[in-house]
């Protein structure tokens, strides 16, 4: 504890998120991901065109379970 992790900052990439689960399938992305996965780049966004569908599947899905922090 105390020490400085030991991380690659020229990686192309990182880990940020960490979705746990007990379904034996791949639960959707919340729908707030979807949203701003959908702004532009210049955004923060990946520039992913938003897909009404799986938008609605997420919500469905996400509106009766709650995420823990």
């Amino acid at each position: 504890m105390g020490e400085k992790p030991n991380v690659d900052e020229d990686a192309p990439w990182g880990i940020i998120s960490v979705k746990a689960q007990l379904e034996p399938y791949e639960t959707p992305m919340n729908p707030i991901t979807i949203m701003r996965n959908a702004l532009g780049k210049e955004e923060g966004g990946s520039g992913v065109k938003l897909d009404p569908k799986k938008y609605q599947e997420s919500v469905d899905y996400w509106s009766t379970r709650a995420i823990i922090v």
